[in-house]
């Protein structure tokens, strides 16, 4: 049976592996280049001024970068799509699965070898591309150090072979509920990218408790104001945190005060508020003919001896952790999803 549903499967097999080959094609043409280039940068940094080689590795690989990430991205999705959801949907919609378990081969045997051989096909063949990306990429995300950001997270290392595991299983599941091709199709679309977007902006960051680190505004990597109809505001970047994922970044002052726009009005009072035209613009203004570095200077400094960043992040050494703790997730709720479609196909479909 393993070989029968291997037959049935190899031109869906063939299809992706000239994909995949191709991919692997560009990656070797570009990569040793790319590496090549990254080399030279991590030698001329003690020698003189890197930007020009720094320019060429992010500018020269910008185009295949964007499109491997977005094939990338989207690849779990379309293999449990035209996997998945094809893989029981087609039989019970035309029937032939009838004309299978009556020939001798039982139902069970019929469902598992199916889940089985084209399951771990998708978690092959997404590990693959995972693989070829992560190597190719490589120096661009030591050079970007956000190995925690979606573009990275979610397409490198361990993440994509669940993402394919869990988008089989939501592909067969609807395959086998709405026993139709197209249908089942749609709405593995529809409820991959809505599960994976919950996922992503709302339990991620929470996997692990997060961490608190408050530093003095003189670390921070930049600030500045920004004038709104609402008022004058500060801005502040986060500070040095390779590779990690920042949740929040905040002002904090005595009794938790922040940095409001009445606050600065009152302690800044050279610089201008709310634009007449009711547009955001960023930037300071100065009354009274004041020097804008100056009264820049002056209230950054009120600023700093009144408050104090705290960060509330994941740091870089958890990634790990969560690739793990994440692709298990994924995985789980895939099997689950094909344990249910086997009972169903074995309970309720005649």
């Amino acid at each position: 049976m393993i070989r029968f549903a291997w037959r049935q499967f190899r031109f869906q097999v063939l299809v992706v592996t000239l994909l995949l080959v191709a991919v692997a094609a560009v990656f070797l043409i570009t990569g040793p280049h790319l590496a090549h280039d990254f080399a030279e940068l991590k030698g001329c940094k003690a020698n003189g001024d890197c930007n020009y080689l720094d320019n060429a590795i992010q500018n020269g690989s910008n185009k295949i970068d964007n499109f491997s990430t977005a094939l990338s991205l989207a690849f779990p999705a379309l293999l449990g799509i035209f996997w998945g959801a094809p893989l029981v949907a087609r039989e019970l919609e035309s029937g032939t699965y009838r004309l299978a378990w009556s020939q001798g081969v039982t139902r069970s045997r019929w469902i598992i070898s199916k889940f089985a051989v084209v399951g771990l096909a998708s978690m092959i063949a997404a590990g693959l591309m995972s693989w070829m990306l992560t190597w190719w990429a490589s120096p661009i995300d030591t050079l970007n150090a956000n190995r925690f950001g979606s573009v990275v997270y979610d397409t490198h290392y361990l993440a994509p072979i669940a993402y394919a595991a869990f988008a089989f299983g939501v592909g067969v599941t609807a395959g086998v509920l709405w026993r139709r091709t197209l249908p089942a199709m749609a709405t593995t679309l529809v409820v991959y990218v809505a599960a994976r977007d919950t996922f992503d902006l709302q339990l991620r960051s929470h996997l692990l408790s997060t961490l608190k680190v408050v530093s003095k505004l003189s670390r921070s990597g930049g600030y500045g104001f920004e004038r709104t109809p609402n008022g004058l505001h500060f801005l502040v970047s986060v500070g040095s945190l390779p590779n990690s994922l920042v949740l929040n970044a905040v002002m904090v002052g005595k009794h938790g005060a922040t940095v409001t726009s009445q606050w600065l009005t009152t302690n800044c009072p050279k610089l201008i508020g709310p634009p007449p035209s009711g547009r955001t613009r960023v930037g300071i203004g100065i009354k009274g003919g004041g020097t804008a570095p100056k009264s820049f200077s002056q209230c950054v400094d009120k600023i700093a001896a009144n408050f104090h960043q705290v960060l509330t992040y994941q740091p870089a050494s958890r990634f790990w952790p969560f690739q793990w703790i994440e692709g298990s997730i994924y995985l789980a709720v895939g099997l689950a999803l094909c344990a249910f479609s086997y009972w169903w196909l074995r309970r309720r479909v005649a």
